[in-house]
């Protein structure tokens, strides 16, 4: 369906991402469990481990979004493409968000997809399909798999007791943080959890299983579509200084910071002790 401006409205842009994320997390279960057949892995930069499996995933996302008939540009961290020139829309996209544990037999994976128009997200959808977790974002609404509303009830616990997670994008970062006292704040919060996704600690933020999450050094692709559910939840998304996103920058974002209103603000004073 289509608005009076002749674009999809956003139940549209919303089957369109979801039935993305349903092709590429069949996909990816199939290789997941499929210990017969070795992945075929390779670097495509120093530390940026590839597989087969993201291939095959984003191309089953690209030919779902083909099929929608919304067009616009695909921003993919694997293989960008441009589906209809003429659509105002951009998919920002991550078709295997954590290869390094998913290679090794880890559940801590997903895939996600979200939608923008003129710099704004509108519409998202990820999931982490091995805990058989998905959630479906647009218009301020965000459901469950099923199409039943997430409700979830924050946690209570100040930083000093709540669980973070902590990903860390690449060793020159965990470097430069470990050596110029960068990390000194996770010396304030009850426990810290890395995964090595991005998918996968948002997929908690947003069912109040975690407290918040801290991202260094990560691009728009990997958080947008959770970052998304988590603002329509009531969810602070932040800059490391507690500043709002701009999402229309494709550049990665130095401090990306996903946290519920019991830790936010403590959490960015800690943050801002250590830059």
């Amino acid at each position: 369906m289509k608005n009076n401006a002749g674009q999809p409205d956003p139940t549209t842009l919303l089957r369109a991402a979801m039935d993305a994320r349903m092709a590429a997390s069949e996909v990816l279960l199939q290789r997941y469990t499929d210990s017969h057949r070795p992945l075929e892995t390779w670097e495509k930069s120093p530390g940026a481990l590839v597989t087969d499996a993201d291939l095959a995933s984003d191309a089953a996302i690209a030919d779902a979004l083909v099929r929608s008939g919304v067009g616009g540009r695909i921003i993919s961290e694997e293989t960008p493409s441009v589906i209809d020139a003429g659509s105002p829309y951009e998919w920002l996209v991550d078709p295997l968000c954590g290869t390094v544990p998913f290679s090794t037999g880890m559940p801590h994976w997903g895939v996600n997809i979200a939608v923008r128009l003129a710099g704004e997200l509108v519409a998202s959808s990820f999931a982490t399909p091995a805990s058989g977790d998905s959630i479906d974002c647009v218009a301020g609404n965000v459901t469950k798999g099923d199409g039943a509303r997430l409700e979830i009830d924050p946690p209570k616990t100040g930083l000093g007791e709540s669980t973070i997670g902590l990903e860390i994008d690449g060793k020159d970062v965990w470097a430069r943080l470990a050596s110029n006292g960068g990390l000194k704040w996770v010396s304030t919060i009850g426990q810290a959890n890395s995964f090595a996704s991005a998918a996968y600690p948002l997929m908690q933020v947003c069912h109040g299983r975690m407290s918040g999450v801290v991202f260094y050094r990560i691009e728009p692709m990997h958080v947008a579509a959770g970052a998304l559910a988590a603002e329509c939840l009531g969810i602070k998304v932040s800059d490391g200084l507690g500043c709002e996103i701009d999402w229309s920058s494709d550049e990665a974002y130095p401090t990306f910071v996903v946290a519920w209103d019991s830790v936010h603000a403590e959490l960015i004073d800690a943050l801002t002790v250590c830059m």
